[in-house]
């Protein structure tokens, strides 16, 4: 029988601490639901990042998985908002620090009149809190209207690419 050597069982212990650091990391997630339409699609399947909704500290308009304390359930969404910001909702219009906001990536013909939470009175976002919202304003459930601000500390991770299926694997920008 051949013995293993120190250089040997040197990689074989970095092997198992790069597997472990990978399932510490990142995480799959499966898309449940019409709230992040157009940008992603129900039964999409994405990476995510856990590392990334940390250091750097996050953005506007990156997507998140966030878990919601009150029913345990994973949600989806867009960063709006970042601490100690104002947000406002007027006639459909998005404004942080009362500034317009371009948001290209959603598809108004998605949106229904009666449905559209076109008003949301100016509010300063506190601490370690972030304003979520999902692309597909008539069918999410978010800041807005249930989900409340989101502590950092509910944020599992930062969505960075589709990855199934396959046909419209897609990086997140």
């Amino acid at each position: 029988m051949e013995q293993i050597t120190r250089k040997e069982w040197g990689k074989h212990i970095l092997l198992v601490f790069v597997i472990i650091v990978m399932i510490q990391s990142f995480t799959l997630c499966k898309v449940e639901g019409k709230s992040m339409q157009p940008t992603l699609q129900e039964e999409d399947y994405v990476f995510v990042n856990k590392v990334a909704a940390h250091f750097p500290p996050l953005q506007h308009g990156e997507i998140v998985v966030i878990k919601n304390v009150d029913d345990s359930k994973y949600y989806v969404k867009r960063v709006i908002g970042l601490p100690g910001e104002t947000i406002k909702m007027e006639n459909g219009t998005l404004y942080v620090n009362d500034k317009e906001q371009d948001e290209q990536y959603i598809n108004r013909e998605l949106f229904h009149k009666s449905e559209v939470f076109s008003e949301h009175k100016k509010t300063r976002i506190l601490p370690n809190e972030f304003f979520v919202m999902g692309d597909n304003r008539s069918h999410s459930k978010d800041s807005r209207n249930g989900l409340g601000y989101i502590d950092q500390s509910s944020v599992i991770g930062k969505v960075e690419f589709v990855y199934y299926p396959f046909s419209k694997a897609k990086i997140l920008e």
